[in-house]
């Protein structure tokens, strides 16, 4: 089982490489990820107000475990961990504005 995640964890860092991937940095690691962003409007006040969603998809291979509720930068913006999925060979993290 070992040979098939670290096959598996090979291609997907070589599938993001190839895809130009997103960065980001968490306690002074860096790695390529595929990022989903975008802004959502709420009603406020006075109009609407934007707010961040987003979520970075990573290769678990040489990254930190990452903890919900600490930061990370990602494509040089600093961002914080709402949520946090796994499978066998990656991660997915679900970000929030450190605003909020």
């Amino acid at each position: 089982m070992s040979d098939w995640r670290d096959i598996t964890a090979t291609a997907m860092s070589d599938a993001l490489g190839y895809m130009q991937a997103d960065s980001v940095t968490y306690q002074g690691v860096t790695a390529d990820c595929v990022a989903a962003e975008r802004e959502s409007q709420t009603l406020a006040i006075g109009g609407f107000e934007s707010h961040f969603i987003g979520s970075v998809r990573l290769a678990k291979a040489g990254f930190p475990v990452p903890v919900k509720g600490t930061k990370l930068t990602l494509n040089g913006t600093e961002r914080r961990i709402g949520d946090i999925a796994e499978d066998p060979v990656s991660w997915t993290l679900y970000l929030e504005d450190i605003t909020r």
